[in-house]
């Protein structure tokens, strides 16, 4: 039987081998082996993700964990930078939640440039900024190595790059960027089934989130 393979930004094509690997038996959440489970999986997150940062697993769509990190993040006010939809999906979660955000929409077919970033955060309002590498819904990829030399000159700002369609496609050093809160999904480029969503968290931003 054709194996019909799907070349689209995601859910992608999962490898037979992982397919069968779900249909074995079900394992107990509060075994040894469940844990050692979880240590597997953070370990190979931190060498994808290049960081030592902790990993978050969550049962949801990446959007939950966007909608976590916002929520936990910000205790001043967000700057969502976006390039299409994806990008603006950080602002409505922001005001679903009652948080206190502002919006820089790029023109269409434009990335978000450093300067841009800057201009905002130079201004001294805003604790947390929101990007999302890889926007699908135009084929825009922000400059995060350029837009990660601005970010550092603000060490209290806490930066959440939703990398769901990008990571494991693009390599992404989260410690060498300075990437605070580094989102994706398992049904992209993992190449896994749908359902599951992993971030890693520095300890600046699990600071921050001790503060709410």
């Amino acid at each position: 039987m054709e194996i019909k393979k799907l070349f689209i930004p995601g859910p992608t094509y999962v490898h037979p081998d992982v397919l069968a690997k779900m249909g074995t038996p079900m394992i107990g959440h509060r075994t040894k082996e469940a844990s050692e489970l979880q240590r597997n999986i953070t370990r190979k997150m931190q060498q994808l993700m290049f960081t030592e940062n902790k990993i978050v697993l969550s049962t949801s769509s990446g959007t939950g964990l966007m909608e976590g990190a916002i929520r936990s993040a910000t205790q001043k006010k967000a700057i969502v930078f976006s390039v299409g939809a994806f990008g603006k999906r950080w602002y409505e979660l922001a005001r679903l939640n009652g948080i206190d955000a502002d919006l820089h929409e790029e023109i269409s077919g434009h990335a978000t440039l450093p300067e841009t970033v800057e201009g905002y955060l130079k201004t001294g309002k805003y604790d947390t900024v929101a990007i999302t590498h890889n926007e699908t819904s135009v084929g825009i990829m922000n400059p995060v190595e350029a837009i990660a030399i601005v970010m550092k000159k603000y060490p209290e700002v806490v930066w959440m790059l939703d990398c769901v369609s990008s990571l494991g496609g693009a390599k992404i050093e989260v410690d060498r960027l300075g990437v605070d809160i580094c989102i994706t999904s398992s049904q992209k480029a993992l190449a896994l089934p749908p359902g599951l969503s992993l971030a890693s968290v520095s300890q600046k931003a699990i600071d921050r989130f001790l503060l709410m």
